[in-house]
């Protein structure tokens, strides 16, 4: 079971580093760099606001990279209160944020055969242009927006049914 794990942790690790790498932009050598320069205003600076940041908010039908903030929101609330979510903690925290089941995919929260806790649960959202792509393991939370695999699924390897 942790060679799975191994080989979909590094799936998202290429997955991830492919999608940077199409955004790097192409440069030639002979091209200066930039400098970058500092400047001082004699104005003065603005004052700090004593009102809170807003919440993320879903935008539905929206691209990956705009719901990733929202994405990371829920889970982390999650997170907040559930150290180690189990599967079906985690679809129902993301079908009460909006996010609809029918576009969510997982990973068993319980190794095969033995039926133990597993390490950590992959999930992911599947979105107008790619994926939403998160882990739970150990008490902690990562994410990362990636491109969907074999047309329309996020996941690589053996999903659960959705609870």
């Amino acid at each position: 079971m942790g060679a799975a794990r191994n080989g979909l942790t590094l799936a998202m690790v290429v997955a991830v580093s492919a999608t940077l790498a199409a955004c790097a932009p192409s440069r030639d050598d002979t091209t200066p760099m930039p400098v970058p320069t500092v400047t001082t205003s004699a104005s003065p600076s603005a004052k700090p606001t004593s009102e809170p940041n807003p919440d993320p908010t879903m935008l539905p039908g929206g691209t990956a990279l705009a719901n990733h903030a929202y994405f990371d929101f829920v889970n982390r609330r999650l997170l907040a209160v559930n150290a180690n979510p189990s599967d079906e903690a985690i679809v129902k925290n993301l079908v009460d944020a909006g996010f609809p089941k029918a576009d969510l995919e997982i990973t068993s929260d319980k190794t095969y055969p033995l039926g133990l806790v597993a390490d950590s649960i992959e999930f992911a959202v599947r979105t107008s242009d790619g994926c939403l792509l998160g882990q739970f393991k150990a008490g902690d939370y990562h994410s990362i927006v990636g491109p969907p695999v074999n047309g329309d699924r996020c996941l690589i390897g053996k999903t659960e049914p959705l609870p």
